[in-house]
């Protein structure tokens, strides 16, 4: 029987001999580990937030050191923290759940190589590394190089992956394929065809939201920002350059910084909807400003497609 660890930040061990130090508080899981103990190994799966699921796949870690800390809380509260050295042992999955008390335990773990199941099952492990962002550049239509870029979780030093989906897909799909696959690893440490096209989904759809809340409160700095952080576009650049410049324009003619700002923001809107022939409609100002404003292109994609994606990408930035 294993146990079945859920973390909910993302951050799981390199896979292969990767360490990482966590902090669990009791009640929590933490007594879980400490009952365990060293020497034992546990499946950590990422806990979707949005859907109060946890994902079936994750990596098999071996309990390194576990050792407990008090610590005070700001209301003055004191907890016990069990504290865990994991090292990665390799990808897993499991099958079936049993609840034990309050532990998740299975008794059907199945092993994963990702790098053997590459032609039949492509994904790209955002385990042992933390994705931060990333960037499209547009070269011709044959050459449209993605980066991912993030941070090792054991050493700290920045670490990347780089694919050219040139003659794959058009440079719009490419930079929403790259908002894709940031949301997928840092959502279920996991970027397949199906987190990726439902990460894809998410995505644009925030973004979408984002223009239209934009639009209705006249807040220009809002133009691209989702859950996994905002995204560079013609259109955001633009609502920034042209927001910091009516701003520093407003305090040199003696406004008050309030009435600065609430001047830029409108004067920025209405520069950005002209120069970019955008309307002010609600129902149709997202979308719009999606596929003219930042570049993104919605279109679903096929699962054949989203799989010859994955497979132009490394597995993780170590391979």
């Amino acid at each position: 029987m294993t146990l079945i660890l859920p973390v909910a930040n993302g951050m799981l061990p390199k896979p292969h001999g990767g360490k990482i130090t966590g902090v669990f508080v009791s009640g929590q899981g933490g007594e879980s580990l400490d009952q365990a103990g060293a020497g034992k190994d546990v499946l950590i799966c990422p806990w979707i937030v949005d859907e109060q699921d946890l994902y079936p796949v994750g990596v098999i870690a071996r309990l390194v050191r576990v050792w407990g800390q008090n610590a005070l809380a700001a209301d003055g509260q004191k907890h016990t923290l069990i504290m865990a050295i994991l090292e990665g042992q390799g990808h897993a999955r499991w099958h079936t759940l049993v609840a034990s008390g309050p532990n998740l335990i299975s008794d059907n773990i199945e092993p994963i190589d990702f790098k053997a199941a590459r032609r039949e099952y492509p994904a790209i492990s955002g385990a042992g590394w933390a994705a931060a962002g990333g960037f499209t550049e547009f070269r011709d239509l044959t050459d449209i190089p993605v980066t991912i870029y993030g941070t090792d979780l054991e050493t700290g030093r920045k670490v990347n992956i780089k694919a050219n989906l040139g003659g794959l897909v058009t440079q719009e799909q490419a930079h929403t394929i790259e908002h894709g696959i940031i949301r997928a690893l840092k959502t279920y440490g996991l970027c397949t065809a199906r987190t990726l096209l439902d990460s894809i989904v998410k995505e644009t759809d925030e973004l979408k939201k984002s223009v239209e809340y934009s639009m209705r409160f006249a807040l220009p700095e809002m133009i691209g920002r989702t859950a996994t952080g905002a995204c560079g576009n013609p259109m955001s650049n633009m609502a920034q350059f042209y927001l910091a410049r009516e701003f520093v324009d407003n305090v040199t003619a003696g406004k008050s910084l309030n009435r600065s700002l609430f001047e830029a923001q409108r004067r920025t809107m209405s520069q950005l909807t002209s120069e970019l022939g955008l309307t002010t409609r609600q129902e149709t100002c997202g979308l719009q400003g999606l596929k003219k404003g930042m570049y993104h292109d919605d279109t679903p994609l096929k699962v054949e497609t989203c799989k010859k994606i994955i497979r132009r990408f490394p597995v993780d930035p170590w391979d």
